[in-house]
C-alpha cells in the first residue's frame, strides 16, 4: 500500500513537471514573436517641437498596440511558469512529518491548491493591470484612478508587487513540511555528529 502511494506521489510529480516545461516552451515561442514583430514607426519616440535634445512619446495606443497583447501574454506564462516551479517542488518533497499514506497524498493536494489558487488570483492582478494600462491609453483624457494613482501603477504597486506576499506566506506556513522536514534536520545532526566525532578521532591520533 506505502509503495503504491509513493508511486502515485512520483507519477504526479512527473506529471506535474511536464507543466513547467511546456511553459517554459510557450515562453520562448513569445519572445520569438515579439522579436520578429514589426517595429512601430517612430516607436522610440518624435523629435520634440521645443526641447530638440529630448523625444516625445507621441500616440501611445500606436506604439503600444502590437505588443500589448504578446506582453500580456509573456508576463502571464512567467506568472504561471513561477508558480508551477513551486507546486512541482512540493510534489518533489512531500510532508514526511505526516504519517505516510492517504494523509500525505491528501494534504499535498491541498496545498496543491493552495498554490494554484494564489496562481490564478495574481494571473487576475496582472490581467487588471495590462487592461486598465491599455484603457488609459485609449482615453488619455479620462483616466481613471485608484486612489492616489491611475489604476494601472495602482494594481502594478498594490497588486503585482505585494501579491507575492501570498506564497511567501505559503512558504513560511510548510516551510518545516516542503523546504527544512524535521527527518532532515535529524539527518544533518547527525553528519554533524559524525563529522566531529571523525575529527575528535584524527585530533587524537
Amino acid at each position: 500500500m506505502t509503495d503504491n502511494l509513493k508511486s502515485l506521489s512520483e507519477k504526479r510529480s512527473d506529471a506535474l513537471l511536464r507543466i513547467p516545461v511546456a511553459i517554459l516552451v510557450a515562453l520562448w515561442v513569445v519572445v520569438l514573436v515579439i522579436l520578429l514583430t514589426p517595429e512601430t514607426p517612430n516607436g522610440h519616440g518624435l523629435p520634440h517641437s521645443t526641447y530638440k535634445e529630448m523625444d516625445q512619446g507621441g500616440d501611445g495606443v500606436e506604439r503600444h498596440k502590437a505588443l500589448l497583447l504578446s506582453g500580456w501574454v509573456f508576463g502571464s506564462l512567467l506568472i504561471a511558469f513561477f508558480v508551477s516551479l513551486l507546486a512541482w517542488g512540493m510534489f518533489r518533497q512531500p510532508f514526511k512529518a505526516e504519517t505516510t499514506g492517504v494523509n500525505r497524498i491528501t494534504g499535498s493536494t491541498l496545498h496543491l491548491w493552495m498554490f494554484l489558487i494564489g496562481g490564478l488570483l495574481y494571473e487576475g492582478v496582472f490581467g487588471m493591470m495590462c487592461l486598465t494600462y491599455r484603457d488609459s491609453l485609449t482615453r488619455p483624457g479620462d483616466v481613471d484612478f485608484i486612489g492616489p494613482f491611475p489604476s494601472s501603477v495602482s494594481w502594478l504597486l498594490f497588486g503585482i508587487w505585494l501579491f507575492p506576499a501570498y506564497f511567501i506566506v505559503l512558504y513560511v506556513i510548510l516551510f518545516d513540511r516542503y523546504i527544512v522536514p524535521p527527518q532532515k534536520i535529524q539527518q544533518f545532526e547527525e553528519l554533524v555528529r559524525q563529522v566531529r566525532q571523525n575529527d575528535g578521532s584524527q585530533g587524537t591520533s
